[in-house]
């Protein structure tokens, strides 16, 4: 039984597409981030603003501030993973598969999608946890 010959993959206007989506995705979880730190800065700044002791000022912080600055965290965290995922799939899209083994492999990995998923699920946690202190 003969294979039938490979046809070269089109791609079209798909990598261009994906690249426009995850720029978007990128973009939502820098301005997630960014608001998440700016109320972490904030509260920071605002409890450090009266805690002057004897002209020293004192290292204990709230558990709010302690929560918000997690929150700032996992913020960066997930966006840092989002960017990752992003150039990975992009580089893979535009690459084609000439650079591939079989044309399958031109869909994202289990891996992948995995990590992106869990990414947005712990930012958009990260994100009501911190509405939740009084971000």
């Amino acid at each position: 039984m003969d294979t039938p010959a490979l046809t070269p993959r089109d791609p079209g206007l798909q990598p261009e597409r994906t690249a426009l989506a995850w720029r978007r995705t990128i973009m939502s979880a820098v301005v997630a981030s960014i608001l998440i730190w700016r109320g972490w800065w904030s509260a920071l700044a605002h409890e450090n603003s009266g805690t002057m002791v004897d002209g020293l000022i004192t290292t204990g912080h709230s558990a709010h501030v302690i929560g918000l600055g997690i929150c700032a965290m996992v913020a960066c965290l997930t966006t840092v993973t989002l960017v990752v995922c992003a150039v990975l799939r992009i580089r893979l899209l535009h690459a084609g598969v000439a650079d591939l083994e079989r044309e399958s492999d031109i869909g994202p990995s289990a891996l992948m999608l995995r990590t992106g998923s869990a990414a947005i699920v712990a930012l958009a946690v990260a994100a009501i946890c911190a509405i939740a202190l009084g971000m």
